[in-house]
């Protein structure tokens, strides 16, 4: 059975490494949500692709995936049918509060990086990241909810916990960081 390629494109990442290369110069940071989701995919190569940097491997249950390999990825030519490959994918989101004087304008911003592990075998990672800031324009403790302008719309916010509420005033800057970081090991056989 044949599935559908995987992409290993990354369409939003960050990790907690460089969250703190964000400028922030007198803002305190108050993390207010973080979440994660991992997966893994782990086989023997059975189709090397150069040409279309395209992977096949085939998973202890006897399922094909077939991976397509980004630019960013050296080494290709270094790995084999027989190989084993295992790919870990991390999803992470990041809710920040970011109060004061120089707690930050609305926008979007990006980064990525690619950090390769040296060694015989071809190893590393690659990490992308999305950070989306808005401004609180306003809050209502009765109701609960906080009203956000980020860099396209307005929009308000319930509040699971009022407590939060408390240290939350207008003009405080508000970021969601969006992350998703894929890493991969080649082990020779």
């Amino acid at each position: 059975m044949t599935t559908m390629p995987r992409p290993i494109t990354l369409a939003c990442a960050m990790t907690l490494g460089l969250l703190g290369s964000l400028p922030i110069a007198h803002a305190e940071t108050v993390p207010v949500a973080v979440g994660s989701v991992s997966s893994t995919v782990s086989g023997t190569v059975t189709v090397v692709n150069q040409e279309k940097r395209m992977l096949t491997i085939k998973t202890p249950e006897g399922r094909f995936e077939v991976l397509h390999v980004p630019a960013e990825v050296q080494r290709l030519d270094e790995v084999k049918i027989g190989n084993v490959l295992t790919i870990t994918e991390t999803d992470l989101v990041l809710i920040d509060l970011k109060t004061g004087a120089d707690a930050g304008a609305i926008g979007i911003s990006t980064q990525s990086s690619v950090v390769r592990d040296p060694g015989e075998k071809p190893a590393g990672m690659m990490v992308e990241s999305l950070t989306v800031t808005g401004v609180v324009e306003s809050v209502d403790k009765a109701k609960s909810s906080v009203t956000i302008k980020g860099p396209e719309q307005i929009m308000t916010f319930k509040v699971k916990d009022p407590a939060l509420l408390e240290s939350v005033a207008v003009g405080d800057s508000v970021s969601a960081s969006y992350m998703r970081a894929i890493s991969g090991e080649v082990k020779f056989q």
